[in-house]
């Protein structure tokens, strides 16, 4: 995955910026923008002809701007013409993990996070009819290792992040269609969990906000649509174990991809000091785009403990 920021609106949607390992050789002094469809660019940053900089991706592939790394611009990664400079056709040397395909999807059985957390705004709406009461929701997908985080985010920003101040961290630009589907899929965003989660963990994996979370959202589809959500669904109210969760995803997908996922329990407040299973850790391996199968991504992926045994299906509504 790239290793790079951005908040740009990629100039077709529907499409994927195009990942790139190269250096750009700098012919003139040409903006280099934060935004393309804005023409945004902070600190009015300029590059610095003579100059050969890291390239990380292009718009599409008929490309019209390629995605430069700039050291003491904020944020680092810019878009700038492709008539600003040529490639070099040089390969960048990656540190390491860099390029790593390890990656872990959470994905969250909101009635019961909404038990343990009844003031959270997403919480306080949520109602028996709504997409997150029969279905998984997005927490996050976090490239691996745990300590791959904050890529190319700003001090100010990280610090931000770390003090749960999300709705000060600057906007992220998604498609009109995409944000509508994330506010549905990922109820978080009405605590600004998109923001949190994009620049502690979608930076080290995206060049782009869209194809993090399109990627994100494709993936939690597909587990959505599984005999998973079914097993959850039948089984509103009553415990399950997590033998039997992970039975679901050996059918479901592969055989031994249960022996890929840990099951996330919590104690409701008392009286009832129930059990709840809260959430899902999937754990992949395998490079990720839009058409990718979660079948393909389990087959390497890394095995993991149970995590708790049994747990129950909470009901949305607040008990």
């Amino acid at each position: 995955m790239v290793l790079c920021f951005s908040l740009t609106l990629w100039v077709n949607p529907a499409q994927a910026s195009i990942k790139l390992n190269d250096q750009f050789k700098a012919t003139g002094a040409c903006e280099a923008f934060q935004s393309i469809r804005k023409g945004t660019n902070p600190g009015n940053i300029r590059l610095t002809p003579n100059t050969i900089y890291p390239v990380t991706a292009k718009n599409k592939e008929d490309a019209t701007h390629y995605y430069l790394k700039i050291d003491g611009a904020d944020p680092s990664s810019r878009w700038v013409s492709i008539d600003c400079g040529q490639l070099l056709g040089t390969s960048i040397p990656q540190p390491p993990n860099s390029l790593n395909t390890d990656n872990l999807l959470a994905i969250s059985w909101q009635p019961a996070f909404c038990e343990t957390r009844p003031s959270k705004p997403e919480c306080v709406t949520q109602t028996e009819d709504r997409f997150d009461a029969s279905n998984f929701t997005l927490h996050g997908l976090w490239p691996q290792p745990r300590d791959n985080i904050y890529c190319g985010v700003s001090q100010e920003n990280e610090r931000l992040d770390r003090a749960k101040r999300w709705f000060e961290l600057p906007d992220i630009e998604l498609s009109d269609e995409l944000k509508s589907e994330l506010a549905i899929k990922m109820p978080g965003v009405e605590s600004g969990l998109h923001l949190h989660e994009w620049y502690k963990h979608g930076t080290c994996y995206s060049a782009t906000p869209e194809e993090y979370y399109r990627e994100s959202l494709d993936l939690l589809d597909q587990v959505n649509n599984s005999v998973v959500q079914t097993l959850f669904v039948e089984n509103i109210d009553r415990n399950i174990m997590a033998s039997s969760i992970r039975n679901k995803f050996d059918q479901a997908f592969s055989n031994e991809a249960g022996d890929k996922v840990s099951i996330q329990c919590k104690r409701d407040n008392e009286p009832t000091n129930r059990k709840m299973i809260t959430e899902l850790k999937l754990n992949f391996k395998g490079n990720i785009e839009t058409d990718t199968l979660v079948a393909d991504l389990f087959k390497n992926g890394k095995t993991v403990t149970k995590g708790c045994s049994i747990g129950q299906v909470d009901r949305a509504g607040l008990d």
